[in-house]
């Protein structure tokens, strides 16, 4: 038994570890997570640029009628979903130029739960800087725009609290698509045969 806990004890990976290892990993392939990263802003900034607009009209002309119009809706679920998309081949590139660290990790004691633990975090990541990056692109282009059709009467019309829910409704949102669009490539990493993996060539 307690050679059993003992053996348990050394394969855990503490949350701030796994932190750690997975922003080495992003700084390692900078490029491609700023391609990962830019692709979940374009997705959120094409949707805060809308909503954004329709908060400064609706603050504007104080009236709760102003909303945004079915058809831009469509266009902002299409938009996220090709971002989902994106996403999803982007992690499974990464995936297979990673196939022999990860067996290398298996290799050496890490656990499925730890493989899916990093790119589970990588994915936060990436929602969280793309979600960011995304309202600021998308609201600056809003905020710019209304400022040239109404005056900058509309730039101090603008509702603070509206904002912020925007804002948290941004980051929520991208953190959960970057996630769901990341499920399916980090269960294929974890479920990746070791020696298979260090026998992998790209």
């Amino acid at each position: 038994m307690r050679k059993s806990r003992r053996l348990d004890a050394k394969i855990e990976l503490p949350l701030s570890e796994a932190f750690r290892i997975s922003l080495e990993q992003i700084r390692k392939r900078f490029a491609r997570s700023m391609i990962v990263v830019l692709s979940v802003a374009l997705g959120i900034a094409f949707m805060s640029y809308l909503q954004m607009t329709n908060v400064i009209l609706s603050a504007y002309m104080k009236q709760e009628g102003v909303v945004i119009e079915a058809y831009q809706s469509w266009l902002v679920i299409v938009s996220l979903f090709v971002c989902g998309v994106g996403l999803v081949n982007s992690m499974l590139i990464a995936t297979y130029e990673r196939y022999r660290e990860i067996g290398t990790m298996k290799c050496l004691g890490a656990l499925d739960q730890h493989i899916l633990k990093l790119y589970l975090i990588e994915a936060f990541l990436f929602g969280l800087s793309g979600g960011v990056l995304g309202f600021i692109l998308g609201s600056s282009i809003a905020t710019l725009s209304s400022i040239l059709q109404l005056g900058l009467n509309a730039l101090w019309r603008i509702p603070l609290l509206e904002t912020l829910q925007l804002l948290g409704l941004t980051l929520v949102l991208s953190v959960i698509l970057s996630v769901i669009a990341t499920a399916y490539p980090a269960l294929k990493a974890a479920k990746l045969n070791p020696v298979e993996a260090l026998r992998y060539d790209i």
